[in-house]
């Protein structure tokens, strides 16, 4: 097989797709990466104005065009085995417009991660069905409700399949319009490191003393999201900022980042967006502070306390489904209230609990969900109807 893999516009997105090459590799498959270099401001792949989207969005919308805002500078291009390649000025054989360049080959398949952004949106996946390449999007984040901006995920933003994480991904990607028949579990490769994250030393990256516990708060970036969890945050550095005890670690998510919106945080608290220190992060925190999405699966794997900011009151998801979630989660996570019986009276997550709540939003921790995109990628390649794929590697 020979794959485009197209990762996104942030260097963030590798945890997404490096289990992924790893098995194509050890199959002997070929593989090109396109990744962006560092995580790009606002509107970077769009027009910086809002009547100029608004003109753009009309124009795509209408005629399906879109300027080519590629910049080659921005994006790093590999082979299967990480090695650093040039799509410009190659006699490689295959043109590919979306880069102003060219590949080795025409790909069997394309992969990509974000799909509704930027350049991959406008340029790759049109280019890709243009030329009846299949394209498989991995999902890169799993929601936990439906929050009234997953609207998009109802279009597969043209992809032909979508690897999801879990049977309540899939389910809501499908309650907000999207095929059925093109919602495929495979599990996340972003999980496919829980079994070695436990090997990093957080205190030493971090500078940390190594008898300090630490309380890990990650970000959220949309704001009905946001709001709360970072209420949250303050709540604690109020309540538990200043024991020596305890070292409070900030990590915001990447699109906080890129938006300018990272909560500003007090002297003595660590901030880190290494996000080869995430999982390890995870693992080794006393207690993790954030909304119970996407971010809860690997907590729920290492049985690591939660606390989650997310309530039916606040009105970004029906109430009805913040309660659902509440019951898979109940017994493997905590509320607000709880944070001090965590810190201090040893509350912990019932463990059968957490492995009932990882089976139905993780799927599986095996490390092996990016064989299973791989082996996903390679059905389309070889011209198989997605929901026929049988899992088999």
């Amino acid at each position: 097989m020979r794959a485009l893999v197209v990762a996104g516009e942030a260097p963030t997105n590798r945890q997404h797709v490096a289990s992924v090459l790893e098995a194509m590799a050890e199959a002997g498959d070929e593989a090109v990466l396109v990744i962006g270099r560092t995580i790009p401001g606002p509107y970077a792949y769009e027009a910086k104005s809002k009547m100029s989207r608004m003109i753009n969005g009309f124009l795509w919308a209408r005629f399906g065009w879109a300027r080519n805002r590629y910049r080659g500078g921005d994006w790093r291009w590999e082979d299967v085995t990480g090695n650093g390649v040039e799509p410009r000025g190659t006699t490689w054989p295959t043109a590919f417009p979306p880069a102003r360049g060219r590949l080795p080959w025409t790909p069997d398949v394309v992969i990509v991660v974000t799909p509704n952004q930027g350049w991959t949106k406008h340029q790759v996946v049109p280019w890709a069905r243009h030329a009846g390449i299949p394209v498989l999007s991995i999902d890169h984040g799993s929601p936990t409700l439906t929050w009234p901006w997953l609207t998009y995920r109802g279009s597969m933003m043209g992809c032909n399949a979508n690897a999801v994480w879990s049977e309540v991904c899939r389910d809501i990607n499908v309650g907000v319009g999207a095929p059925a028949e093109g919602q495929i579990i495979t599990g996340s490769p972003s999980l496919d490191g829980l079994d070695t994250a436990g090997d990093a030393d957080v205190h030493a990256a971090l500078g940390i003393e190594p008898d300090r516990r630490i309380v890990l708060m990650l970000g959220s970036h949309r704001p009905p999201v946001k709001g709360p969890a970072d209420a949250l945050f303050r709540a604690a550095l109020d309540a538990f900022g200043n024991r020596d005890d305890l070292a409070f670690v900030h990590k915001p998510h990447p699109v906080e980042i890129s938006q300018g919106s990272v909560l500003t945080m007090p002297e003595g608290v660590v901030t880190t967006t290494d996000q080869d220190l995430y999982l390890p992060l995870v693992r080794h925190a006393a207690v993790i502070l954030s909304p119970a999405t996407s971010v809860v699966i690997p907590a729920l794997a290492y049985r690591t306390p939660f606390v989650n900011s997310i309530s039916p009151d606040d009105g970004a998801a029906p109430a009805a489904e913040v309660m659902a979630l509440f019951d898979v989660l109940e017994g493997a996570v905590f509320g607000p209230d709880d944070l001090a019986a965590v810190l201090d009276k040893g509350l912990r997550p019932d463990a059968a609990a957490c492995e009932r709540a990882f089976a139905r939003l993780g799927h599986r921790a095996d490390g092996r969900n990016g064989a299973r995109v791989a082996s996903l990628a390679r059905w389309l390649a070889n011209g198989g109807i997605p929901n026929e794929w049988t899992g088999e590697e």
